[in-house]
């Protein structure tokens, strides 16, 4: 078995190789912001600061297909921008570059390159769970 960063084969009962697309992407956190958090908010505060704006991000990500779907660019670009805010004020700088991108592509009306960017964020966002943010996150 053969493993790439971008795909993975698989050998199948004797058939050939099949090739899985299984995009990773390393989750980058801003360890100096969530390093503030911790010492501004304590180990609890910070921890539900971090659960809560990943579920309001989470959240804003499941609308923009649906804004997508209206063609509704500045709401598209709005919400980008706020899940970019989000993620900021948590250090989550992935999930800030990729929403970054969906507001470009918004404002720029690109429609054949919402899906993927959209596509991406969805994913990035979907990495991280508030242990990350833990004391292991922040000592490295």
């Amino acid at each position: 078995m053969q493993q790439s960063s971008a795909s993975t084969q698989h050998e199948l009962s004797g058939e050939p190789n099949v090739v899985v697309l299984a995009p990773q992407e390393p989750v980058v956190l801003d360890q100096d912001r969530v390093v503030e958090l911790f010492v501004d908010l304590g180990e609890i505060g910070a921890q539900s600061t971090v659960s809560s704006t990943l579920s309001d991000i989470r959240d804003r990500v499941g609308l923009l297909p649906i804004e997508y779907a209206r063609g509704t660019w500045e709401g598209l670009e709005g919400l980008a921008q706020e899940v970019a805010a989000l993620a900021a004020s948590i250090g989550f700088i992935s999930c800030e570059t990729a929403a970054q991108h969906v507001a470009v592509c918004a404002q720029a009306h690109s429609a054949n390159d919402i899906p993927p960017v959209i596509a991406r964020l969805d994913r990035v966002c979907a990495m991280p769970r508030p242990t990350a943010w833990g004391s292991q996150g922040i000592s490295g």
